[in-house]
């Protein structure tokens, strides 16, 4: 399943790969929050460095894991 992964540390960073299980997410170096994906275009349009021609993956993405590397409020 399609995932759009982002950094707590970062709110610019972001990047899209295929999660097919548990095991994939143990492989992430820093802890990880998996929720739905939230992300719309329209949200993404405001957003610093989004890429444009990404936004069709962003809408085929089903979930979104945030990497746990700095706090997170």
């Amino acid at each position: 399943m399609l995932a759009i992964i982002t950094k707590a540390s970062s709110d610019y960073w972001y990047k899209f790969k295929n999660i097919n299980n548990a095991e994939d997410l143990l492989q992430f170096k820093h802890p990880v929050i998996v929720d739905s994906n939230r992300y719309t275009k329209d949200i993404v349009k405001y957003w610093d460095g989004f890429k444009k021609e990404d936004v069709p993956l962003l809408e085929q993405a089903k979930i979104h894991v945030k990497i746990y590397d700095d706090y997170i409020e």
